[in-house]
């Protein structure tokens, strides 16, 4: 065990119910001060794991935003030092599909991710307002969604009353795209065999790091292929039970972890 934990070069973290616990906005300053620590006296890298947007996660991690690794859209986007390092984009007919069926569906929204804006088509009001004062999310509306010309990364579907949906378009899309579902109120369609252990690995070997080097947080099932991907899988204790199963131990904060191993 000590020598995994010796070995360790780079440490991704899921942000929703992993960094950010209990309805949590922001992240703590405690957590800022370890990443620095972690690199210069470790020469450990953070990377901030997320289904999160590129420029959402910049505003989290404002105070080390230049110092970290991002994945981003659950495995599609990976940027470091103000580059793209890694992208996956969906095929442009079947974003357009799937958005489309996302339209029809009752209390259902869309989102389309692109590297630099997310584009809705808001049924309300209340949506429109609720992704507008969302941090760091650049959010353009629009009427026609296939006049979008950027490449497309993910599509989304936001419901908050029913998961029925996401049976519904499992069926249609489960065979085309990889169908992300997390604990929110969001469910993610990104390119087939994408997810974020896919994009973990892909980034590592850019930056020469083998997965055996590499620990992970997370706490739901989206976050599966990332634990399973590294050396060093740590799940949250509030994550299911065979979720924990993965891990080589669970904790109740990613900080008190990385307090207790490396400080």
């Amino acid at each position: 065990m000590s020598d995994l934990i010796n070995n360790i070069k780079l440490i991704a973290s899921d942000i929703d119910g992993t960094l950010l616990l209990n309805s949590t906005k922001q992240v703590s300053d405690e957590l800022f001060l370890q990443i620095r620590r972690l690199k210069k006296d470790k020469g450990i890298l953070f990377m901030a794991a997320s289904g999160r947007q590129y420029q959402n996660l910049q505003v989290l991690f404002r105070p080390v935003k230049d110092e970290i690794i991002y994945l981003c859209e659950n495995g599609c986007l990976g940027v470091y030092q103000n580059q793209i390092i890694y992208q996956k984009e969906l095929e442009r007919e079947l974003a357009f599909k799937i958005a489309e069926s996302i339209l029809a569906e009752e209390n259902c929204e869309v989102q389309i991710s692109t590297p630099d804006t997310q584009y809705i088509m808001p049924k309300t009001e209340a949506f429109y307002r609720y992704m507008k004062n969302e941090a760091g999310i650049k959010v353009r509306k629009i009427k026609n969604i296939r006049a979008i010309r950027e490449p497309i990364l993910k599509v989304a579907v936001y419901n908050p009353c029913s998961m029925a949906h996401r049976d519904r378009l499992q069926k249609l899309y489960g065979h085309k795209c990889t169908i992300h579902l997390g604990r929110s109120d969001w469910t993610d369609f990104t390119p087939l065999k994408t997810d974020k252990g896919t994009a973990l690995k892909a980034i590592i070997k850019t930056l020469r790091i083998k997965p055996k080097e590499c620990m992970a947080f997370g706490d739901y099932y989206n976050d599966e292929s990332m634990l399973k991907a590294v050396g060093f899988p740590i799940v949250m204790n509030t994550a299911p039970l065979d979720l924990q199963k993965i891990g080589k131990e669970t904790t109740d904060t990613v900080e008190h972890a990385i307090e207790r191993i490396y400080f």
